[in-house]
């Protein structure tokens, strides 16, 4: 996998307020005051349009660094994710209006945040050189080399939760928390990051035909758990076991009403694939179904 990696302030923004919303609490108090006012009124601009408030702000922090202009930014979201007539003048006005409010406001707040980002990105990067694509060549060995993205880009941000990150199929890109330190100390940041790439390729049909649209990126994240923590007894990262896959659903904020009973079924049909003779593609559909 050839990846590249970028820290950028846009996405840090729109990730703060994308948290907020869905209900993770700030490990920076002061930060969380400061996102507050505007990101509540970037939440407003949203809503007022109609459009679905968490998809919008997910597919807003997926792009951001890719734009430096917001109107260009809420363009090219709303299209991708509603369609082209969802980006009408008012609409593009008002939200990148509040993504401009909410930019300005952080940045007078914090102006260290644009540099600091960068030097946040260092003790993640060199640890991923020293065993991450270790990590990749075996996670492609124990599922299948075609389910591995063939590129992916890293974009770092400021953190909110204090360790997290999303993969996002449509722009092969993973959203990460640049954390200065590991969080959890039996689940390095390093390891979640090869979690969050081994995901990108999920959208590929073999996969995606096989599971509900709306099913699809818990499907990915379940399905690549065990696989990610089996490959990683091969550089010495983590085990896999309940126990660690019940831990990484906690700590990788991977929603379950019941992480033990989770954690058991997940264990259970990585065994089954493991120890048999049924493809990837198949042991993906089974645990689809398997799930309900």
């Amino acid at each position: 996998m050839e990846i590249r990696s970028k820290a950028s302030f846009s996405a840090s923004c729109l990730h703060a307020a994308l948290c907020r919303e869905q209900g993770y609490a700030a490990v920076d108090g002061e930060l969380a005051e400061f996102v507050v006012e505007p990101a509540e009124q970037l939440v407003a601009a949203i809503a007022a349009t109609n459009l679905a408030v968490q998809p919008t702000l997910s597919a807003l922090v997926s792009l951001a660094s890719e734009f430096e202009n917001n109107r260009q930014l809420v363009v090219i979201a709303l299209t991708r994710l509603h369609g082209a007539g969802s980006a009408t003048e008012t609409t593009v006005s008002q939200i990148a209006a509040a993504i401009g409010t909410l930019e300005a406001k952080l940045l007078a707040a914090r102006p260290e945040m644009v540099d600091e980002l960068a030097l946040r990105g260092r003790p993640l990067q060199e640890q991923w050189q020293a065993r991450g694509p270790g990590l990749l060549r075996e996670f492609a060995r124990l599922t299948d080399e075609g389910f591995l993205a063939p590129a992916a880009e890293i974009v770092l941000v400021t953190p909110w939760i204090g360790g997290g990150g999303r993969a996002d199929f449509k722009t092969n890109r993973v959203i990460l928390e640049a954390v200065l330190t590991n969080p959890y100390t039996d689940l390095p940041e390093a390891l979640r990051l090869g979690w969050l790439l081994a995901q990108l390729n999920a959208d590929l049909p073999a996969y995606s035909d096989a599971v509900p649209h709306d099913r699809l990126e818990q499907i990915a994240k379940l399905a690549t758990l065990p696989a990610i923590l089996a490959a990683a007894e091969t550089v010495e990262w983590g085990t896999c076991s309940p126990a660690t896959i019940e831990r990484a659903l906690e700590c990788w904020h991977v929603e379950s009403e019941s992480p033990p009973a989770l954690a058991e079924q997940l264990f259970r049909w990585w065994q089954t694939y493991h120890d048999g003779s049924k493809t990837w593609a198949v042991a993906w559909r089974a645990l689809t179904a398997l799930l309900g």
